[in-house]
């Protein structure tokens, strides 16, 4: 019974993972939606979406919204805001973009290009985070070293998504080539079922879930992108065009809301990861994840040539395996204007 019970709790505890990295892609939506300030009736309403379900949200966002910073901006400046979570996490905050059911987004820039690909008028316009983070991890009693120790092996990864990406971007890096891997299009619960089952020797997943997996005895996390910034990706803030236009203001708050948390998790590094453990997972894990700069200067909302030079490699990654028609141009999707208004404020 013990041993059921500690299963069931690893179980709940990756499911908590998999929300928190963007979701699975065949769940439904599950909206939980937080007002704030709602007795004040002239406020101007922000509908914001996030993925995962509510307090599930990490990054700059999530201390922002913890902490009461983006809620107290946009008051100042006549807004208030309504935040609505997506459990199907990117695919439905596009959709809710598309439909104009939400004003602005803060999650992955995998999905964001290609919302902005197919058509969607959106613009990104402040970082979340600039090193969102990928991990490889092993069997346990394999003799798996390294990435190419697995050349032979079964891997799994979901294709289309930014697993996909860390596996063809981490393989590049090393010199190896993928033909070399037997490649399992598997991810998220049904990747991490196959892999407990150890009908695969590795996955490649979110850092977070191969962290938390090996604190609990599944598996040997071998690579990451901890010291390979570069191949990772971002969580960006993105909105509707025309509501950016219309309402600059609400745009340099929560700009202004997500330096806040940035200087925030500078200062009080402990304090974020006990935040974050509040999703269930220990704040060990996350202290791990983030351990290559405690001083959160991947949550600094300015928009640098880093940005843009990853948003390039995504967009000719996109369109470079199909998984995109139109390729756009980074000065379509990426806008410096409010982020240059919060400057001129300061």
């Amino acid at each position: 019974m013990e041993g059921k019970s500690r299963k069931i709790k690893i179980l709940i505890g990756l499911i908590a993972l998999i929300v928190l990295a963007f979701g699975p892609f065949k769940a439904n939506d599950k909206k939980s939606n937080t007002n704030t300030n709602t007795a004040e009736v002239n406020l101007k309403k922000v509908i914001i979406g996030l993925p995962g379900i509510s307090n599930q949200t990490l990054e700059a966002t999530g201390i922002a919204v913890n902490k009461g910073y983006i809620a107290e901006e946009l008051k100042k400046v006549g807004y208030e805001p309504e935040f609505i979570y997506f459990q199907q996490a990117g695919p439905a905050v596009n959709e809710a973009l598309a439909t104009n059911k939400i004003d602005i987004a803060m999650y992955g820039d995998f999905p964001i290009t290609i919302l902005k690909s197919n058509g969607g008028d959106v613009k990104v316009f402040a970082v979340d985070n600039s090193r969102f983070m990928y991990g490889v991890l092993v069997q346990n009693d394999d003799s798996i070293k390294t990435i190419k120790d697995l050349e032979g092996k079964k891997v799994l990864y979901r294709k289309g998504t930014v697993e996909q990406k860390f596996f063809k971007e981490i393989l590049k890096k090393y010199n190896l080539d993928e033909d070399k891997f037997v490649s399992v299009n598997a991810g998220g619960a049904d990747g991490q079922s196959i892999f407990s089952a150890k009908e695969a020797e590795a996955i490649f997943t979110f850092y977070y879930t191969a962290l938390y997996m090996e604190s609990k005895g599944l598996g040997k996390v071998i690579d990451s992108t901890l010291d390979k910034p570069e191949v990772g990706t971002q969580s960006l803030a993105v909105g509707r065009t025309k509501f950016l236009e219309e309402n600059p203001d609400a745009a340099v708050a929560i700009i202004r809301a997500l330096e806040r948390a940035k200087d925030f998790a500078k200062e009080n590094p402990e304090e974020v990861f006990n935040i974050y453990s509040q999703r269930g997972i220990p704040a060990e894990v996350y202290k791990k994840a983030y351990s290559a700069d405690l001083t959160f200067s991947n949550f600094d909302p300015a928009i640098t040539d880093d940005t843009k030079e990853k948003m390039q490699k995504l967009i000719d990654f996109l369109y470079d395996n199909q998984i995109v028609k139109n390729k756009i141009s980074v000065d379509d999707i990426i806008t410096t204007e409010y982020y240059d208004k919060y400057k001129s404020s300061k």
